[in-house]
């Protein structure tokens, strides 16, 4: 008899993505014994599982299906419209949503077999943290880590008329991501102190994040983002507009700032948490330490994964 195979279906090639590489790998690493975990373009009929990453670029989904929705479901920029999505998520065995807000969108439109599993951390780049950070001295050091998208939808926009509401004497940048020189030119431009890459190798970015206070999360739409988990995780506060899984991981005033992507506001109050001897900061970093051995890691996600394709295969797995 032949090993069960958990089949991970892309439904093109035409569109390459880090993150379903390093999640699909994650997924082969944790396969128990026996179990053969293959990635494709098209569906492999063979699977006792089948994964689907791009269900909306189906035109149907194969029995036996988990899947994953990536995205906001709010986002309905071309072909990631949730009339495109719908079809299919009813078609779906089991949808695995990555935070609350995708499974109530389902449920306003009638699909209620959704389950909700986020994203974990990489406890070997991010390990727990024994105590909490110091904060570094004079300004406020945030990252903004992504890749930069002409849509502006991690916040392009925002970042901008935010700087118009932040102090150069008091707040500092640092920029990690493809296309985020864009971002350093006007931060400079404006009297920023900043310090930029490009690309970094995934494992040097536990030493990023250690060189920040806090993670700025700018999006208009997302379905993590992962960098919220991976800053929590090693005890980061993080100042975020409430997108994907952030209003679930994200306590206003305790471990971050949920902001309203209002530049005014949200600048008003980043420079009030240094204020009074940054106390509010201090509490803050205090708030995230706490809460960073509740982020799952991904060796835990990955165990969740495996519960979902055991309910929908028709072999042990």
């Amino acid at each position: 008899m032949t090993a069960p195979l958990i089949n991970h279906v892309l439904s093109t090639g035409l569109i390459t993505s880090t993150i379903f590489d390093h999640l699909i790998a994650r997924a082969a690493a944790a396969a128990p014994p026996g179990v053969q975990v293959t990635c494709s373009e098209r569906p492999d009929r063979r699977a006792a599982v089948l994964h689907y990453h791009r269900p909306n670029l189906e035109r149907r989904l194969l029995p036996r299906s988990v899947v994953t929705i990536h995205h906001d479901l709010r986002d309905d920029r071309k072909w990631l419209g949730l009339r495109y999505g719908l079809p299919r998520y009813r078609e779906a065995s089991i949808i695995h949503c990555l935070n609350a807000m995708q499974s109530a969108v389902l449920e306003e439109h009638g699909v209620l077999h959704a389950t909700v599993i986020p994203h974990g951390v990489d406890r070997r780049v991010f390990p727990r943290p024994a105590s909490p950070r110091q904060l570094t001295e004079g300004r406020l050091r945030l990252g903004f880590f992504s890749r930069r998208y002409a849509s502006g939808v991690k916040g392009e926009y925002l970042f901008g008329p935010l700087l118009a509401n932040l102090d150069p004497r008091r707040v500092s940048f640092v920029l990690v991501g493809e296309g985020r020189e864009h971002e350093a030119r006007i931060a400079r431009a404006k009297g920023f102190e900043v310090k930029y890459w490009e690309r970094l190798p995934y494992r040097l970015m536990g030493e990023i994040y250690a060189r920040i206070d806090a993670l700025l999360i700018l999006s208009a739409f997302e379905g993590g983002p992962a960098s919220l988990l991976e800053a929590l995780g090693i005890g980061v506060p993080v100042l975020s507009t409430a997108v994907g899984m952030c209003p679930e991981f994200v306590i206003d005033g305790r471990n971050g700032l949920l902001l309203e992507g209002r530049p005014d506001r949200d600048g008003a109050r980043i420079i009030a948490l240094m204020d009074n001897d940054a106390k509010d900061m201090a509490a803050l970093n205090q708030g995230a330490f706490a809460s960073a051995a509740s982020i799952p890691s991904w060796q835990e996600i990955m165990t969740k994964w495996y519960q979902l394709y055991k309910k929908v295969s028709t072999r042990a797995i």
